[in-house]
């Protein structure tokens, strides 16, 4: 069967696990055939035979009730209830893993260790801020960043590698598992080299943005659809000389290899523009802002912060909070507010 069973008296107990003696070695093998989908090289990754991998898998069903792979001639396909125990399996060895280092940190008194994601924009303020500031207080805390797409890094917190993350919610995830507190959409801004042909007058007509190479991020991103939403908008075509990149730093080499423009949000263009060598277009004649959707502070319902993790996650969110209780400024020339 491909289904869990419908019966009161088969459904699971919650503590079902330790009524049919579940061992570390099921999960074990369930993560190996997540990698793998082959039994033959599972029982290998865990040195054992093949017959004695074909036991614990048969366990397992026999546990939950249901089969949990399809047996086709080039391996094993997951079926739902597969899908559900493979993803559970993996975030239980994960937390596993993360206790050792947890513990780890305890005893050598490092403060502990936290894992977080964010897309480009929050990173750059936001989390260095937050960062910053908690370890200030505890300053034998490790803190390692991942910055990534929403759909990579959404998929990384599902499975424990990350304690929480910034980042928007892509179509088709398991929201009933996340806790989503959404923070505002980014202002995008186009940006160039200093002495940069249109940086001469005060507007600049989307039309003459098309004489120039453009540095976008890869078709389909959020900020390259706005980009060409522009250009739609006025009935013109999309840039022809584009290099796609999700790179900032590639794309800060690319304008200064001649006239071209890049699209950065607005956190971004803060940072680069100090020093004089980058500035923002001016405003575009008869457009609109450019802005991508919201992102939020996600984290998982179901698996609770370490206290360094949530220590930084209620700093994270302070520093949240503080953006939009501050005076709104003038918008930067290029760079309207968010709407």
């Amino acid at each position: 069967m491909d289904r869990l069973p419908d019966s009161p008296s088969q459904r699971l107990a919650p503590n079902w696990f330790a009524r049919s003696r579940l061992k570390l070695r099921h999960l074990q093998l369930l993560a190996a055939l997540d990698e793998t989908r082959n039994l033959h090289r599972a029982a290998q990754g865990l040195g054992i035979t093949q017959p004695a991998a074909s036991k614990l898998l048969a366990e397992v069903e026999q546990m939950v009730g249901a089969s949990l792979f399809e047996r086709r001639p080039r391996g094993l396909v997951p079926n739902v209830p597969g899908e559900a125990m493979l993803r559970r399996a993996r975030s239980a060895l994960v937390e596993l893993e993360q206790a050792a280092a947890e513990l780890n940190s305890l005893r050598d008194g490092s403060g502990g260790r936290v894992a977080l994601g964010s897309v480009t924009a929050p990173a750059v303020d936001i989390v260095v801020r937050a960062v910053e500031a908690v370890q200030r207080a505890h300053p034998a805390l490790e803190v390692a960043v991942e910055v990534d797409s929403s759909p990579v890094l959404v998929a990384r917190l599902l499975e424990g590698r990350l304690d929480f993350i910034l980042a928007r919610l892509p179509p088709g995830v398991e929201a009933a598992m996340l806790e989503y507190r959404e923070v505002a959409e980014e202002a995008l801004c186009l940006l160039v080299l200093e002495g940069h042909p249109l940086l001469a007058g005060e507007a600049v007509a989307p039309g003459d943005l098309l004489a120039y190479g453009w540095v976008l991020p890869p078709p389909g991103s959020l900020m390259r659809q706005e980009v060409e939403r522009l250009f739609q908008r006025h009935g013109l075509p999309p840039p022809e000389r584009v290099l796609n990149t999700d790179s900032v730093l590639l794309g800060l080499a690319a304008l200064a290899q001649g006239p071209s423009i890049c699209v950065v949000t607005a956190s971004v263009a803060r940072l680069l523009e100090p020093g004089g060598r980058y500035r923002r277009l001016p405003p575009l004649e008869g457009a609109p802002q450019l802005a991508v959707p919201p992102f939020g502070l996600v984290r998982s319902r179901i698996r609770p912060l370490s206290p360094a993790a949530a220590r930084l996650y209620e700093q994270v969110a302070a520093e949240l909070l503080g953006e939009g209780a501050a005076s709104p400024e003038p918008p930067p020339p290029g760079c309207p507010s968010p709407r």
